[in-house]
């Protein structure tokens, strides 16, 4: 049931609350509403770094060796690309991601490095080289998004792959912090209708891309298992271990990683939350929008539901289900962000997947 005397304008069904179903006809799945308002939604960043100015040239000079007949779309194509060679790379020699599938080779991780700074600088093209062409389109925007919500399965995948946290309950939560966090970037432009792109000067998307290729890239040169396995007890001073807890000092340094991760992305959905509080200014809005995180929460719930021995053995399918359906769910909010639709607060297609869990 909807309540529409919180609607912003005619036309825009985004502060329409509804808990299932939405606004939609048997067999669609966009409204004439919806698909008129894709057309005219105009693309809103947010704030930039100084590493995104101080790189935009690079970028813009780089675009202009394209040749003017290639497609915007393929640009972002060929980002995605460089993902998908990666991850099935890092698929066929650690198909698990853990200790034993066997040691990954330099040169893959190295690949994986490269493929990472190869993707988010062809990601920052694609805008200019459509620019440049005259071929700026709303579409444009859903592809690239919707591009970039299937790579995060490359950049976790990468990840899990430097330190071989696969096998184990860790990997799953780097997975679904970062994708929890990219649902909720899409989540606030559905209310703000800017997609944030930083935090202040100097943390931003671009920061966190490029981090994570050097990363990567840094542990193609190193003994891998040798330093994300070291304990805190044996890294930290005796005077710090002390006053630490004891589950501290045995914790290895692939899972303190882990963890800072997990809190440095709460940090940010924190932010996000606090923004579209201050975007919608009414509790009863504001409760609504805080709804429309039921369904990730849900998913992320549902792992821990799992068998043990299903992510010990089986870490990469449950990853795979897991960062697809997480991806839908996302890219619909891109969608009916752009289209002013109403967005279920509980997404049906999350429930299949919640009962194998249960199951």
């Amino acid at each position: 049931m909807t309540d529409d005397s919180t609607v912003a304008s005619k036309g825009d069904r985004t502060l329409v609350h509804t808990w299932l179903l939405e606004e939609i006809q048997p067999g669609d799945a966009i409204t004439k509403d919806g698909l008129e308002n894709i057309a005219s939604h105009k693309y809103k960043p947010g704030q930039y770094t100084k590493l995104d100015l101080l790189l935009n040239d690079s970028w813009a000079a780089l675009t202009e060796m394209l040749p003017l007949w290639l497609a915007p779309n393929m640009v972002t194509t060929l980002g995605g690309m460089l993902c998908g060679l990666s991850y099935a790379t890092l698929w066929f020699l650690s198909p698990n991601l853990d200790v034993s599938s066997g040691e990954i080779p330099d040169w893959a991780i190295a690949l994986a490095g490269l493929c990472t700074y190869g993707y988010y600088t062809l990601d920052c093209m694609d805008g200019k080289q459509a620019r440049r062409t005259g071929t700026s389109s709303p579409l444009g925007q859903l592809f690239d998004h919707g591009f970039d919500c299937i790579c995060n399965l490359f950049h976790i995948s990468a990840i899990g792959a430097i330190h071989l946290s696969g096998g184990s309950i860790w990997f799953l939560l780097l997975q679904v912090t970062n994708q929890f966090a990219f649902y909720c970037a899409q989540w606030e432009e559905y209310y703000t209708h800017v997609l944030p792109h930083a935090h202040g000067d100097w943390i931003g998307v671009t920061e966190v891309n490029y981090g994570i290729g050097t990363l990567i890239l840094a542990n193609a040169f190193i003994d891998r298992r040798a330093f994300w396995e070291q304990t805190m007890g044996s890294l930290l001073p005796a005077e710090v271990i002390d006053y630490a807890p004891n589950w501290f000092e045995k914790l290895e340094l692939r899972q303190f990683g882990t963890l800072g991760w997990f809190v440095l992305l709460t940090m940010l959905v924190f932010f996000s939350v606090l923004r579209v509080y201050n975007s919608v200014r009414s509790t009863s809005v504001f409760l609504s929008a805080v709804s429309k995180l039921i369904s990730p929460a849900l998913l992320i719930a549902s792992i821990f539901l799992l068998p043990p021995s299903v992510i010990v053995n089986h870490t990469r399918y449950v990853s795979v289900c897991l960062g697809l359906i997480f991806s839908l769910i996302t890219k619909k909010m891109i969608v009916y962000s752009m289209a002013k639709m109403t967005y279920a607060s509980i997404q049906i297609e999350i429930i299949p997947f919640m009962m194998l869990c249960i199951w």
